[in-house]
């Protein structure tokens, strides 16, 4: 095979334009940089041959920005994971490392923890400019920027930075990238949180807060208030879920406690028998302006405008409206175990973030038994 003085750009500049790379003189045993010729100039290719004569290649960047040398030192660094057991032929970007674990876990796990997983990274990543950072190339302090960059509470914060974390750690694990990497993102560790739901709105603070919601946003945020519903859920109840006759409302999408059915006060049952108006089944209960869903990114923004502009306290969400309604259910009375099915949630958590609510109404209770 011929070789060329590629590292000499007079000679480059010579060579016809063609597909395949012109091969310089070898840079170690098995080991070449190659260049090929395009129309705009070219780039560098490294080629390596293994012992059983087994051919790898590796694109290294365009010859314009990176010179002769430096791309030599790229192919023994790709040389040196090759022979590590690294294959970063698959995937190289953050993003790629993300879909490649949805992927595994779709076929492994199933749907339900491969979805939770990609809709994260459709939120968070993929439209960030952390997801084409190269594996190789990640650190500590540009994960940091990108968790800081993220609109959510910080415990949602410590959750997606835990799904990034797990792809990441499944690209290590795949040999897409040194192991050695790991101490980079090992460096972030998750904000500290107070896991007991302290932010509540009473009832006057929650009128005042729909008060200030544009005219549209109005009605989906007063179902949250007399609900004990994750948003999610609410955005994706249709018309059919409503059973007006037994005061009731079917939950079928939701985080947890899929297929329950929740009562309904009768303030609740005017307000989506209302929505439910001159609607087919399967249209959403409680539409956007358009006749769509409902979603995050369309309830968020309004909700933090109107709690600023009512004065209520920093940190209003719409969870923030979910966590009041149980409160009250909770201290009105309601056992915590219908509390629990209504919400879609399990005893143990009601009993871990609100046992100090029934705590304190129980020790009420005692004090009329005094004689």
């Amino acid at each position: 095979m011929a070789r060329f003085e590629i590292d000499k750009v007079r000679v480059r500049n010579r060579l016809a334009v063609r597909r395949e790379p012109y091969w310089g003189a070898p840079i170690a045993r098995g080991l070449f940089v190659g260049f090929r010729r395009l129309e705009d100039g070219g780039t560098w290719i490294a080629r390596q041959r293994d012992d059983d004569g087994k051919q790898r290649y590796q694109s290294i960047g365009h010859a314009d920005s990176i010179p002769y040398d430096d791309a030599v030192k790229a192919a023994h660094a790709w040389a040196k994971k090759v022979d590590a057991g690294v294959d970063t032929s698959e995937v190289q970007t953050v993003k790629e490392a993300c879909e490649s674990y949805v992927k595994d876990r779709r076929r492994e796990v199933g749907d339900a923890n491969a979805d939770d997983a990609e809709g994260r990274f459709l939120r968070t990543v993929y439209g960030h400019s952390i997801a084409k950072v190269k594996l190789a190339k990640l650190r500590t302090e540009q994960i940091k920027e990108w968790r800081a960059d993220l609109d959510m509470a910080d415990a949602s914060k410590n959750r997606t930075l835990s799904a990034l974390k797990a792809a990441l750690n499944f690209a290590v694990a795949s040999r897409y990238v040194e192991a050695g990497r790991a101490i980079e993102w090992e460096r972030v560790t998750p904000y500290e949180v107070n896991t007991r739901r302290d932010l509540y709105l009473n009832r006057k603070q929650r009128s005042a807060l729909v008060e200030k919601l544009p005219e549209g946003a109005r009605a989906f945020v007063r179902g949250l208030c007399l609900l004990p519903l994750r948003p999610g859920a609410l955005a994706a109840a249709t018309v059919a879920d409503l059973d007006a006759g037994r005061a009731s409302l079917r939950i079928t999408t939701d985080k947890a406690g899929q297929g329950r059915v929740v009562a309904l006060s009768p303030e609740a049952k005017k307000l989506l028998q209302g929505q439910a108006k001159d609607k087919l089944p399967a249209a959403p209960l409680i539409a956007y302006d358009d006749g769509s869903p409902w979603h995050k990114e369309r309830w968020k923004q309004p909700i933090k405008k109107a709690a600023k502009a009512a004065k209520l306290p920093a940190g209003v969400c719409a969870y923030t409206l979910r966590h009041s309604v149980i409160t009250d259910m909770l201290v009105g009375g309601m056992d915590s175990l219908t509390v629990a099915r209504m919400a879609g949630t399990s005893l143990a958590m009601i009993e871990k973030h609100y046992g100090h609510l029934l705590h304190e109404h129980a020790a009420k209770a005692m004090a009329g038994l005094a004689l």
